[in-house]
C-alpha cells in the first residue's frame, strides 16, 4: 500500500510522540511517589482551604513551588443502597439525605467491548432480538444519529512492509 508522504510523517511523528508521552507518564507517576514519599515524612504545613481537614508538604524546586496535598477528608461520592455509609448517613440526615445524595439506578453493560456484548447478545436473545436491543442501546446524538467513534491505536502499531527490507 503506497501512502502520500505526508502521511508517512504523520505516522513517524504521531508515534514518536506517543512513545514520549507514554515515557514521561511513567517518569511523572515515579516523580509523584517520590514526592509523595518526603510529603510524608517532611515539614507539613496548614491547608490554605480552612474549611480542609489536612496538611500540605511544599516541594521546593528550583524556580518554582509544588504543593503536596495530603487530605483527610475524602467523602463519598456515591455509596451502594443500604451498604454501611448509607445507612450510617440516612440514620444522621434522616429524610433530608435526599438533598445531600440522589439515588440512581444504574445499568451496566457487563461485556468489556461493543463486539463481544454484540456477540454474546446474539447468544442470549437470538439474532432478531439482539438486533433491536443493538439498535435500542446505540447511543444517538440530538438528532437520532448513531454516534460513532474514531481513534488512532498508537499502541496497535506494527512495523510496515515497506520499512522491511526486500530479500533478492
Amino acid at each position: 500500500m503506497n501512502q502520500e508522504p505526508k502521511v508517512k510523517a504523520l505516522v513517524d511523528r504521531g508515534l514518536q510522540l506517543y512513545r514520549q508521552i507514554e515515557d514521561a507518564k511513567k517518569e511523572l507517576k515515579r516523580i509523584e511517589e517520590a514526592l509523595k514519599a518526603h510529603a510524608l515524612t517532611g515539614d507539613q504545613q496548614p491547608l490554605n482551604d480552612p474549611d480542609r481537614d489536612g496538611r500540605q508538604y511544599l516541594a521546593i524546586g528550583t524556580n518554582e513551588t509544588v504543593p503536596i496535598i495530603l487530605t483527610a477528608d475524602i467523602l463519598y461520592q456515591s455509596f451502594a443502597d443500604g451498604s454501611i455509609p448509607h445507612l450510617q448517613a440516612a440514620s444522621i440526615a434522616g429524610m433530608d439525605l435526599d438533598t445531600l445524595y440522589t439515588p440512581i439506578k444504574t445499568w451496566k453493560m457487563l461485556a468489556k467491548t461493543g463486539k463481544a456484548f454484540r456477540a454474546e447478545a446474539v447468544t442470549q436473545l437470538g439474532a432478531h432480538r439482539a438486533a433491536l436491543l443493538i439498535t435500542a442501546v446505540t447511543q444517538k446524538d440530538k438528532d437520532g444519529i448513531p454516534k460513532s467513534q474514531i481513534r488512532t491505536e498508537w499502541d496497535r502499531a506494527t512495523e510496515s512492509v515497506s520499512s522491511v527490507p526486500s530479500v533478492q
